[in-house]
């Protein structure tokens, strides 16, 4: 997969799911008080992806033929507790007045997770 072809989709990826959680913050009042939050999810993601794809690019290219693997395995743990520490922080510094920022959250999570192993597979067959 290549770098254009890649920051395409990202960009098409990120697109729609902000689309999604705009609509969520406009037309449900009780995601309005988690929008910051909501843009800081997609940044993270965005960012999770990024590094992702460039050490993808680097461990398929190695000479190691674990190294794809072993990428993949500590990814999926390292995203995970990630995700975990940024609801956590984010739970003990706003002190949220409802749930709305896990459903945020896990939308931004799962969309992302969906790209991540369809470029992942990509890198993978290259």
């Amino acid at each position: 997969m290549s770098p254009k072809s890649f920051y395409q989709n990202l960009f098409l990826v990120t697109a729609g799911t902000a689309l999604v959680l705009a609509g969520l913050h406009f037309w449900v009042p009780q995601a309005q008080a988690h929008g910051q939050f909501a843009i800081a999810s997609v940044l993270l993601f965005v960012l999770v992806c990024l590094g992702l794809y460039y050490a993808g690019v680097s461990s398929a290219k190695s000479k190691n033929k674990h190294a794809f693997t072993n990428l993949v395995s500590v990814s999926v743990f390292g995203k995970m507790v990630l995700s975990i520490a940024a609801l956590f922080v984010y739970q003990q510094v706003a002190k949220p007045q409802n749930e709305w920022f896990v459903g945020i959250f896990l939308c931004c999570y799962a969309v992302f997770t969906a790209f991540e192993v369809w470029f992942m597979t990509k890198l993978a067959k290259s």
